[in-house]
């Protein structure tokens, strides 16, 4: 009801980066909860009327939910073209000063679109690939000037989802690693305790406490 709301609103407003703006949070909303076909269409739609806004990073969030929604969806031929188009739109928005973008972007970075790509790397059953991604991330914050540490917790669910990838691939002394480090990005294990993205962390090590490293990590951030 609100997403439709505010749909009818950008449209009396004939205002294309409010419509595509709330066109990509619905998308979200049904490829998160069992809908990626309606992800799927509502970032296509989108992407519809971001043409008339002329931003390519708006674009390149645009086609990334597009990649997000298909993965989710299984499909890996199409969320890698939608991803592909996702990091083409950013490259062309590097030419372009940030003050000639739309509010609603401003967030946007290099960083951001690679997590997104490890996230459907991992949706894929691709570990590997989403480790790859992940890793990059630190060079692209530095190559934009961007202060990873003014970002604590999303730094601290990127560092979790590569502790993911690396228990996806047997490597459990590099997850915990990872696992350490979201934990510092919380702000200490007291910080940490009350966060699901330590208790999600938690659960996937669980599987392997009988293993040294393992287990000393559950005791630390045990309550």
């Amino acid at each position: 009801e609100f997403y439709l709301l505010a749909l009818r609103a950008a449209a009396a407003a004939d205002d294309p980066v409010a419509t595509a703006n709330t066109c990509a949070f619905w998308a979200i909303t049904r490829y998160s909860n069992g809908d990626p076909g309606g992800g799927v269409a509502l970032a296509e739609e989108a992407l519809r009327h971001a043409g008339r806004a002329g931003s390519p990073r708006l674009e390149a969030v645009l086609h990334a939910r597009r990649a997000r929604a298909h993965a989710k969806a299984g499909e890996p031929r199409a969320a890698a073209r939608a991803q592909d188009a996702a990091f083409a739109a950013y490259d062309r928005a590097r030419d372009r000063r940030l003050e000639e973008e739309p509010d609603a972007v401003y967030w946007v970075n290099l960083g951001e679109i690679r997590s997104w790509a490890a996230s459907n790397a991992m949706n894929l059953g691709d570990p590997r690939t989403a480790l790859t991604h992940f890793e990059a991330i630190p060079a692209a914050h530095q190559e934009e000037g961007h202060d990873p540490g003014a970002y604590p917790r999303a730094a601290a669910l990127r560092l979790a989802r590569t502790a993911e990838a690396h228990i996806a691939l047997g490597d459990l002394d590099a997850a915990v690693h990872a696992a350490h480090r979201a934990v510092d990005q919380l702000g200490g294990v007291a910080s940490a305790r009350g966060s699901s993205t330590l208790a999600d962390l938690r659960g996937q090590l669980a599987v392997h406490q009988d293993t040294g490293v393992v287990r000393d990590f559950l005791h630390r951030t045990s309550a």
